[in-house]
């Protein structure tokens, strides 16, 4: 088959660069190909924040400008391609604007908070400082002490969003799904060959994230993390009314290795634990329920009061990460171009990469697309097996005071 464009990968970024090439050339044929079905790989796994802001995970931040502005910017900007979508489409999806609660278990953390909501403060990004006994009222819990809440953090089930999203693509786009790329070859045109045939294009966009360094791309930046997290049952009236009837809300921890809560519309509780080097990126089914134990201590530790609540889904999911926490984004080869590297950031964050990624590829220019392009790539890391060695003592360290933020 032949396209006039590839795009590999059907996650957010993917799936944003698709929609943005049918925009500037709705008369271009236009494939997207993923390995899997949309919305069953890292894309639809996640915990559902489309956040607009999160807390830098550097210890010193000498302009806040420059270390959240451009991250809020390019956020708000993938939110707002998205709300359109939800919008026009009417994707059920569960959208909520509702926020997000930057929460500290533990008050040796209260720094941290204090600092974000200073930067907040400073960018006029809106946000409130919540203690204990409203936190408490509004969660349903007793387990936080202090949380920033950012208020334009969206919710959402996010498999429900990617698959929308990939229904209600342009009409010269074509989704070519469980066909994984296993060799690419660069030239005048690119060939992808996969297990069913072969698909020819006279440009790719690569938009695979954590799998990014296969196709080379920043392979001595770029490093995948994978996560493990569980849903319980829905709640029934009586355990709902338990927890003091809460609307829908998302907790994040200040320590970038805390847990990740949510309490859903459909009344479950969500709650991801742990973030592993794993380089074979796919966790086994024993190893993904040996970590079964850590995702029931935190459940019981936040609600003591639901002892007959179980977990009815556990799941792994990847993240893609660098060093320097910033993205791999440009032109990697003769008319291939890619974009990557959420760092734990990608509802938003990759819908806004993949539609600049997109503009990039034809030649469009914005204030925005600048911004991007003048971001430092994916600090250097060694390959292996010095990489293993040193990402795992890395998050050894990082992990250290995590106490009951787990």
């Amino acid at each position: 088959m032949s396209f006039d464009w590839a795009v590999v990968g059907a996650g957010y970024a993917g799936l944003a660069a698709a929609r943005r090439l049918a925009e500037h050339f709705p008369e271009h044929s236009i494939a997207v190909i993923d390995a899997q079905r949309a919305g069953e790989g890292a894309a639809g796994r996640n915990s559902g924040f489309a956040i607009e802001i999160g807390p830098s995970p550097n210890a010193k931040v000498v302009s806040p400008e420059a270390t959240y502005g451009r991250a809020y910017r390019i956020n708000r900007f993938g939110q707002d391609q998205l709300r359109q979508l939800v919008k026009k489409y009417q994707i059920d999806c569960d959208w909520r604007e509702v926020g997000k609660y930057q929460s500290a278990a533990e008050e040796h953390h209260f720094g941290r908070l204090e600092t974000f909501a200073r930067h907040l403060e400073a960018l006029g990004i809106p946000h409130e400082v919540i203690e204990r006994d409203e936190l408490a009222a509004r969660l349903g819990t007793r387990h936080y002490k202090r949380a920033v809440l950012t208020k334009q953090t969206v919710l959402v089930q996010p498999a429900a969003l990617t698959r929308g999203l990939a229904l209600n693509l342009p009409s010269n786009v074509s989704l070519l799904e469980e066909s994984p790329v296993l060799e690419y070859e660069t030239g005048a045109d690119v060939t992808l060959t996969c297990p069913s045939g072969t698909v020819r294009a006279r440009k790719v966009i690569l938009a695979t994230n954590s799998y990014l360094p296969q196709f080379g791309a920043w392979a001595d930046g770029l490093i995948p993390f994978t996560l493990t997290a569980a849903l319980t049952r829905p709640l029934t009236d009586e355990e709902h009314e338990r927890l003091g009837a809460p609307e829908p809300w998302g907790v994040i921890s200040i320590h970038r290795f805390g847990a990740t809560v949510r309490y859903t519309v459909d009344r479950r509780i969500l709650i991801r634990n742990t973030i592993e080097y794993w380089p074979e990126i796919t966790m086994s089914r024993q190893d993904l329920y040996a970590r079964r134990g850590l995702i029931e201590q935190s459940f019981r530790a936040r609600f003591p009061q639901l002892p007959d609540v179980t977990f009815e889904y556990f799941w792994t999911g990847v993240i893609c990460a660098s060093r320097n926490f910033t993205a791999g984004f440009g032109k990697i080869a003769e008319n291939v171009y890619a974009a990557g590297g959420c760092n734990a950031g990608g509802i938003s964050r990759n819908t806004a990469l993949g539609t600049l990624i997109a503009d990039y590829a034809v030649g469009a220019t914005s204030e925005l697309l600048s911004e991007v392009l003048a971001m430092p790539t994916p600090a250097w890391v060694p390959q292996r097996p010095l990489r293993d060695i040193g990402v795992r003592i890395d998050l050894a360290r990082r992990r250290r005071g995590l106490g009951a933020e787990l």
